[in-house]
């Protein structure tokens, strides 16, 4: 009996083995670099508090060293606090944003306006020799509001639309959307005879 009782909790925690096994080998690896240094895969960083502002947690895939697809960004508490899509590093696409409860605080379209990774040459004067020289510089992408955003109030969470175009605030005529109130109904035609000169049309004449 004794030994029927061992070889049943040997096989137990052989099991349990297993399975912790095949759990960790289905948990992606995250913060992984390639041969060349850079960031590739899911990435989990930690960015403090700076300025008064509250720390949090990013959370997304890295290509090439470069944030791609959808980061979402968390409290040190956990609770989420931004979906953002990124292309080549740069914000360019969907996002939503929520306040510290939860609730939806607003959500719209992104778009870069200019390419990542574009270089430039620019001619800088050396400030010793007053002879100017060229400088290439590289620019990282300039994410600005794109077509209709939706604002939530916090405490009612009644939502307004707001409008874009390429990072200017326009009206909804402007971006071609027509508010669907219904138009006020016709006024009624003013009838040809007024009732006092009717009111014989169907006595018998005599």
């Amino acid at each position: 009996m004794r030994q029927l009782l061992l070889l049943c909790l040997f096989q137990c925690v052989v099991c349990l083995g297993m399975a912790q096994e095949r759990l960790q080998y289905k948990v992606p690896k995250h913060n992984q670099k390639d041969e060349k240094g850079r960031k590739q895969g899911l990435w989990m960083e930690d960015v403090g508090e700076l300025r008064g502002e509250p720390g949090y947690t990013w959370e997304g895939n890295y290509k090439n060293d470069r944030k791609e697809g959808i980061w979402k960004k968390t409290t040190t508490a956990g609770f989420l606090i931004a979906e953002e899509t990124f292309k080549n590093n740069v914000l360019n696409g969907y996002c939503k944003y929520y306040f510290a409860d939860g609730k939806k605080s607003a959500e719209g379209m992104y778009v870069s306006t200019e390419i990542p990774g574009q270089k430039d040459t620019i001619l800088v004067v050396d400030l010793q020799t007053g002879v100017e020289k060229p400088v290439e510089i590289v620019r990282e992408g300039n994410p600005v509001r794109q077509g209709v955003w939706k604002v939530y109030d916090e405490d009612s969470g009644h939502m307004v639309k707001e409008y874009y175009r390429m990072g200017e605030q326009v009206s909804a005529a402007e971006m071609g959307e027509t508010d669907s109130i219904p138009a006020p109904a016709a006024p009624k035609a003013a009838p040809t005879h007024l009732p006092h000169e009717n009111a014989g049309s169907g006595k018998k004449k005599h």
